[in-house]
């Protein structure tokens, strides 16, 4: 059994968080809001989330923003830009400071929603799969030094190279 796809969502707007909440509330996600933009990171943290979709334009943080700092703390996490700002320059600088996997346009619509986090998630499953594991399932980690001294946590049975 695998375990469940993992997203959260941050968006200043309850209301929006909320729609999101009904419209994906029976799709097998374990779900997760904030309209804290400065707790998601930790949020990503303490849940081990996988997949992170931010609303582009907050008051504290952008979306850019939030998507740059979970990128740098937690490479693994896919990050999904939602907005209904979409100029060019917000769009090539998400992607170049925030690694960007998708773009969802506001408003969106539901069933294209679901099919992206869904397309994402098959991809999350597969690279799981392909991770060493414990008897009880979890994903084998050894922590190593690298050549400042600096810890670093890497899959047991990966080249450390």
């Amino acid at each position: 059994m695998t375990a469940p796809i993992k997203v959260l969502f941050v968006d200043d707007e309850q209301l929006i968080l909320s729609a999101l909440r009904r419209a994906l509330r029976r799709e097998g996600f374990e779900l997760y809001f904030t309209a804290d933009p400065n707790a998601a990171a930790r949020l990503v943290g303490e849940h081990q989330v996988d997949i992170v979709v931010s609303d582009y334009m907050m008051p504290e943080l952008s979306g850019v923003e939030v998507l740059a700092l979970i990128g740098r703390l937690h490479h693994n996490t896919t990050r999904i830009m939602m907005t209904g700002q979409a100029d060019r320059d917000a769009t090539i600088r998400a992607i170049n400071e925030g690694n960007i996997h998708r773009f969802i346009e506001k408003p969106w619509d539901d069933a294209e929603l679901k099919r992206i986090l869904h397309d994402v998630a098959r991809g999350i499953q597969v690279r799981r799969a392909s991770e060493p594991t414990s008897s009880e399932g979890r994903p084998l980690r050894t922590m190593v030094r690298d050549g400042s001294g600096a810890i670093v946590i890497k899959a047991a049975g990966l080249d450390q190279g």
